[in-house]
């Protein structure tokens, strides 16, 4: 006598699709659950476990600065970051004027860190506010094996192109090395990572 599982298929329904998922897939729901676990622990100054004390923010004399040690877990592996000052934009190109970015400060290997992005860079005239701007900005990909850190949104003024540079080619450098016209360089605001963030 013929009978049904509770468990079987629908015979009407083709499954062979929910048993082979192809690269990308697989990829992105990797990277996405690596984003999560390769994390900041604590202070290198506190006990592991304990509230972190490193800092995001300006360089002491260009670009952006990790303030203090920090212990990080790289795929189940406790490491250090040590502090970093003076952190340049690692792409360099320009940011038009009025618009805002996000770029990701994080530590790729060994106990360096390093400033990647724009993620992308949104034009603050199509927004109501610069607030809604900066909202529409996102943070770069977190590169393969990488521990958030922090971020910066760096806010162009509105009449003055930003150039991203390394710093090697000027004297003139202001913050990040993003270089404006007159004295001004754009303004910068900096949030702390415990790892990398949903939805920024």
């Amino acid at each position: 006598m013929a009978y049904k599982k509770f468990d079987d298929a629908d015979p009407k329904v083709d499954a062979s699709a929910v048993k082979v998922f192809g690269a990308f897939p697989q990829e992105a729901v990797r990277r996405a659950i690596q984003g999560i676990t390769n994390r900041v622990w604590a202070g290198t100054s506190a006990t592991a476990g304990q509230l972190l004390s490193g800092s995001c923010g300006i360089g002491g004399s260009a670009g952006f600065k990790v303030g203090s040690g920090l212990y990080l877990v790289r795929d189940g592996v406790l490491s250090t970051l040590a502090p970093q000052d003076n952190l340049l934009f690692s792409e360099l190109g320009t940011m038009g004027t009025n618009t805002v970015a996000k770029f990701l400060i994080c530590s790729e290997d060994g106990t360096s860190a390093t400033c990647i992005g724009p993620g992308n860079v949104v034009d603050k005239d199509d927004y109501a506010s610069a607030t809604l701007a900066a909202a529409a900005a996102k943070l770069p990909d977190l590169p393969n094996g990488a521990v958030a850190v922090g971020y910066v949104t760096l806010q162009a003024p509105a009449a003055t192109v930003l150039i991203l540079t390394d710093g090697a080619s000027t004297a003139a450098a202001k913050l990040g090395y993003a270089i404006g016209g007159g004295s001004t360089a754009g303004t910068a605001t900096y949030v702390q990572l415990v790892n990398m963030p949903f939805n920024k």
